[in-house]
């Protein structure tokens, strides 16, 4: 697969996730803490799928699953 194709759905992912979590905290009304807490999960989203990612390609070298 391309990596600007995983690259974007990583993205987009991250997206999605960290608006999903910052909606599911209703008792944080400011619009700033919320903007604060989206860079949080967006970002450790995508640190997540990097590491999920990395395991995948070193088991893959190792094993060839794929």
């Amino acid at each position: 697969m391309n990596i600007a194709i995983i690259g974007v759905v990583m993205v987009l992912v991250a997206a999605l996730g960290g608006i999903l979590f910052v909606r599911r905290h209703t008792e944080q009304s400011q619009t700033q803490v919320k903007m604060v807490l989206f860079g949080l999960y967006f970002w450790g989203i995508i640190f997540a799928q990097i590491i999920v990612l990395a395991l995948a390609y070193a088991l893959n070298q190792k094993y060839h699953f794929f």
